[in-house]
């Protein structure tokens, strides 16, 4: 059975999230079905992260099997005409017998997008936070980088979060200034559920003066989800770029 590689782009707006979920509307089950349609059987669909409800993504990465060979570009052809709008496959090729889009990956990226200007523009409401605050940026930039690491990071996922070890190590945490567009990109070998959202909600009460940037180090070390800050909306959030060796 051959093996293909793809990478999504969604607006994860009106989806609960990447999983197939019973009686919900998600991106999984769009991109299945639309596979198993075109293949005339069951296609499974496996990605390298499940985003959560109304994240989006621009380079989600899946692999999936079909019992007959297509060529890449008709998978690509057929999938985009069959898809909603909202969700575009932006490159198909045949994979490697070992690869997995989940297991083969040896980091993800990540981006948050803050409006800053006082009145939000209706092109990127769906895609961004708006926050007309002022914020230090010195103080959100050493924040960012006291992220940086191998942590344990109990005191940002969410309390549903089942992973069995919550040690992840962060490659690179920094904002980046876009304009009227704040940006925190985070680098890391993997995220635990909400982790982003959670830093993000601490690293902006940092940036409003409401807590000290050496709350991040006593968290990681007490890892009490308490004491942080609270989860950042989900429709800021974009998984950017999955890497493989």
């Amino acid at each position: 059975m051959p093996l293909y590689k793809m990478t999504l782009a969604y607006d994860g707006t009106a989806y609960q999230g990447w999983q197939v979920q019973p009686e919900r509307d998600t991106i999984q089950q769009r991109v299945q079905a639309a596979l198993t349609r075109m293949a005339k059987s069951s296609v499974d669909v496996v990605a390298a992260g499940r985003t959560d409800s109304g994240v989006h993504a621009f380079g989600q990465v899946a692999h999936f099997q079909l019992v007959r060979e297509i060529l890449p570009e008709g998978i690509l052809r057929g999938l985009n005409t069959m898809l909603p709008e909202d969700i575009r496959v932006r490159t198909v090729a045949e994979a490697k017998p070992e690869f997995h889009a989940r297991y083969s990956a040896r980091s993800k990226t990540y981006r948050y997008r803050l409006e800053c200007a006082p009145v939000p523009l209706p092109f990127t409401s769906r895609f961004t936070l708006h926050y007309p605050y002022e914020l230090d940026r010195e103080a959100l930039t050493r924040g960012a980088c006291a992220f940086a690491g191998e942590h344990a990071f109990d005191a940002f996922r969410a309390s549903s979060c089942n992973a069995k070890t919550t040690t992840r190590t962060v490659l690179a945490s920094r904002w980046l200034d876009d304009g009227s567009e704040l940006i925190y990109e985070v680098t890391a070998t993997g995220f635990l559920q909400h982790m982003i959202r959670n830093m993000v909600g601490t690293l902006l009460e940092i940036g409003r003066g409401k807590r000290a940037v050496e709350s991040i180090p006593h968290l990681l070390e007490r890892g009490d989800r308490t004491e942080a800050g609270p989860t950042a909306a989900a429709k800021g959030l974009t998984l950017i770029e999955v890497h493989y060796a």
